[in-house]
């Protein structure tokens, strides 16, 4: 009869068992999961916010700009999980197996959790489990408000590192005066692009460069109208063909000169210095110290004449047009 008596107690004892490693077992991988969310990957600058949600339906992008507005609450509810989290794991564990069990446990799954937090393959189902559980995170972050009002809220980290060159311009425009001036902030901005740029990004096309014909005869009248355009050096060569030489307008101007020769041909350099599209900026004023030319010629990949590039394109490149 006693033992008839005690029955369901003890099925109940071990219902109750089960059901607490059943939550041990939740908990741990909870656990696991907040642990592994990295939330470095979502404080970010503005620009760098605008650049991820480009293309983003409205709704996405409302929800995605509360993320990057609560973060700093974000980091504070994944602390306050965390503590909640390990406090439900010791009680369980204290339950099962005893305080020094439950001491020695935590210690163990603690340093299994920074462990395997650290698998790839980890990080990324958190993070999918974050982003898809985001409505609730953002909603019980907004519900804390009177927490994070007695905890206090960090202030958003502005000193964000930018991961392209345009992020990084684009924090460089908005130092303060007291920082760099515009000048300043100009010639920085200048000095960086120019690291990216190639001769393609600063010559004259060939469409806008303003020829001379070979046959074309010399005299004041050919002088004038170049003396016009403001120009000291004009390419020559024929409509559609490659070019055949460079014409001084100071070999020009000297009239003695001129007088000797009949054409532009007579008269013009027929020694050009080509260099390609893709030719980087550092490579083009290497090729200017050594070529002692004011005026290049430029090809295309298909090795055809695409345009000229001169000191003063490159000068505007490396100084920049400063305004005010």
């Amino acid at each position: 009869m006693y033992q008839i008596a005690n029955a369901p107690e003890k099925d109940t004892l071990v219902s109750m068992r089960t059901l607490l490693w059943i939550v041990l077992c939740a908990d741990f991988i909870f656990l696991l999961m907040i642990g592994s969310m990295k939330l470095e990957q979502y404080n970010m600058s503005e620009f760098a916010f605008k650049e991820r949600v480009k293309g983003f339906p409205a709704v996405e992008v409302k929800r995605w700009k509360r993320l990057f507005q609560l973060l700093p609450r974000v980091y504070l509810l994944q602390s306050v999980e965390l503590v909640i989290a390990a406090t439900i794991f010791v009680t369980v564990l204290t339950s099962l197996k005893g305080s020094l069990v439950a001491v020695v446990g935590g210690l163990l799954g603690i340093a299994l959790i920074r462990v395997v937090s650290r698998l790839r393959v980890v990080q990324n189902k958190a993070t999918e489990l974050f982003e898809t559980t985001l409505d609730v995170v953002l909603r019980t972050t907004e519900l804390l408000q009177p927490l994070w009002w007695i905890l206090g809220v960090p202030a958003r980290s502005v000193a964000v590192r930018p991961e392209t060159t345009n992020e990084l311009l684009d924090q460089l425009r908005k130092y303060p005066a007291t920082v760099l001036d515009n000048t300043q902030k100009q010639r920085v901005q200048t000095v960086i692009e120019s690291q990216t740029k190639t001769v393609k990004d600063v010559m004259t096309s060939k469409r806008m460069v303003t020829s001379v014909k070979p046959h074309s005869t010399l005299g004041p009248v050919l002088l004038s109208d170049l003396q016009k355009t403001g120009h000291g050096y004009f390419p020559v060569y024929e409509k559609k063909a490659e070019p055949e030489g460079l014409l001084d307008i100071s070999d020009l101007s000297d009239i003695h000169t001129a007088k000797q020769r009949q054409t532009v041909r007579d008269i013009m350099n027929s020694q050009l210095v080509w260099v390609e599209e893709e030719t980087s900026i550092e490579e083009l004023v290497q090729a200017f110290l050594q070529e002692k030319q004011y005026l290049l010629f430029v090809r295309n990949l298909d090795g055809d004449f695409s345009g000229i590039v001169t000191v003063a394109d490159l000068l505007k490149q490396l100084i920049g047009a400063v305004k005010d």
